[in-house]
């Protein structure tokens, strides 16, 4: 049997268009993705946002005054649909089809980079998620920040149990054959249709997967340790963790500007 590959996650955001569309003209920016935005990145930075889908985060961005940025995603009807919302949001934002694992751009291109919606850990295989963060690394300048999303499978009580049955499915090879690794998943979601791939990790890797990419953590936290976000918001995403960081040897003072 096949194990999941990049056509499973396109066809999974497919199906999610509409509604990513009307989180985009109807809700935009979380209070939290506010907050790291404002506190971390410089309205004069150029910014790549990557798994922009219809440009959610990508225009109200923009409308917060970071002039300079690029979307990127994986889905053409994504991109197609974000182009269209150019002319309802009257901005002529620059939105193209690309793959996180071989990006067009050349080195040191881009002073940020946003992954958000825990798009990073929709990307099927460790391996491949380290060459996505290989090229995020790459096209960020010597300065360059990234902020990111993802689940943490240590913080909800709810799914403990889960966690620990899974576990024991791994170390008796009895994992579901499509998957690739611990974390894992394919499960409903509250914006496609269909069922979605993501692999839901731990704290502990995920600092260990910045650094031996030679990024240094900043700041992580969950999201509602530090915001009750509005009920909009939570109907269209659930909980995640933050995750803001730094290529190693950067000024770590950057702030916004």
């Amino acid at each position: 049997m096949k194990k999941i590959a990049a056509e499973f996650v396109k066809d999974q955001y497919r199906s999610g268009v509409e509604n990513y569309s009307a989180f985009t003209t109807e809700v935009g920016l979380w209070d939290s993705e506010k907050y790291v935005f404002q506190k971390y990145l410089k309205s004069t930075d150029s910014i790549l946002d990557l798994g922009c889908g219809t440009g959610r985060t990508t225009f109200h961005l923009h409308q917060l005054g970071y002039q300079d940025i690029i979307g990127v995603d994986l889905t053409p009807e994504m991109i197609d649909r974000a182009q269209e919302l150019n002319h309802h949001f009257k901005t002529h934002i620059d939105f193209r089809e690309g793959d996180a694992l071989n990006l067009e751009f050349a080195e040191e291109t881009f002073q940020a980079a946003v992954f958000s919606f825990n798009g990073l850990m929709s990307i099927p295989d460790q391996k491949n998620r380290n060459k996505a963060l290989m090229e995020i690394n790459r096209v960020l300048t010597d300065s360059g920040t990234f902020i990111f999303t993802t689940h943490d499978r240590e913080v909800a009580p709810e799914f403990f149990e889960f966690w620990k049955e899974e576990e024991q499915r791994w170390k008796s090879g009895n994992q579901d054959p499509l998957l690739f690794e611990f974390g894992d998943v394919v499960a409903s979601s509250k914006n496609e249709s269909r069922d979605i791939f993501i692999h839901i990790p731990n704290q502990n890797e995920v600092q260990n997967f910045l650094v031996s990419h030679c990024f240094e953590l900043i700041e992580t936290f969950y999201r509602s340790e530090k915001f009750e976000e509005s009920p909009a918001v939570k109907a269209k995403s659930g909980e995640c963790r933050f995750w803001i960081a730094q290529k190693k040897g950067s000024d770590l003072t950057r702030g916004s500007g």
